[in-house]
């Protein structure tokens, strides 16, 4: 294990104890909540959440890109980087949200809420057909999913924000899910002004913000035994 892993390890550790006296809540989270954030983008969501608790103690916000690949390509990806980290949360880069529970900085955490807000496998090329795109969308769900499970405290919920209109309905979150003793909680409509400040970028650089209508946040917890 590197330098950087044992500190960031550490640093997880004691996030991981942290006891919030006072509860403060943005939507469908509170600053009592354990929270794991993955695929992040300009990291403005996990901003938006640090900004409203006044403390981000309780969060771990990753992106799969380097803060190299962000600084280039995200504008407002280091000042929000910089508003989570001022109020003590923690940012970890190249982190696969098919191989997380894996990885040595997480595996030994438990999360109260784990969230992926628009997953996307990363299509560029239009010719690959729609068949073929699905399938590597719900792999890549099917993947996170698996992954999370395992990192979920005992009442843990796992939140898959997604859109649901035409080519996306075709992902079958809901599915997916049970085939990972998963069962759906509700599914609430998104709405991005929800969230001040959240931008919801296009994935693998690409400053832009994609239409996020119609998109509803899915609550995943364990099936009961």
């Amino acid at each position: 294990m590197g330098n950087f892993e044992s500190i960031t390890l550490e640093k997880v550790k004691i996030r991981s104890v942290v006891v919030v006296e006072n509860e403060k809540r943005i939507m469908h989270y509170s600053r009592r909540h354990n929270i794991l954030l993955v695929g992040e983008g300009d990291f403005s969501f996990s901003a938006c959440l640090a900004s409203d608790f006044g403390s981000a103690a309780n969060i771990i916000a990753t992106s799969l890109d380097s803060q190299a690949f962000l600084k280039k390509n995200y504008r407002n990806a280091m000042s929000n980087i910089k508003e989570i980290t001022r109020r003590e949360g923690t940012v970890m880069h190249g982190i696969d949200a098919t191989k997380m529970a894996n990885r040595e900085s997480l595996r030994h955490v438990k999360f109260d809420r784990i969230i992926y807000n628009f997953p996307y496998a990363g299509i560029f090329d239009k010719r690959v057909p729609r068949g073929s795109q699905l399938r590597l969308h719900r792999r890549l769900v099917s993947k996170f999913l698996m992954n999370a499970r395992k990192m979920l405290s005992e009442n843990g919920e796992i939140r898959i924000t997604h859109k649901t209109n035409s080519f996306h309905a075709g992902f079958m979150v809901e599915s997916i899910a049970s085939s990972h003793g998963l069962r759906l909680i509700e599914a609430v409509d998104f709405k991005r002004g929800d969230y001040p400040g959240y931008k919801n970028k296009y994935g693998f650089g690409g400053d832009a913000n994609f239409d996020c209508r119609l998109s509803k946040t899915f609550k995943f917890a364990r099936k009961n035994k």
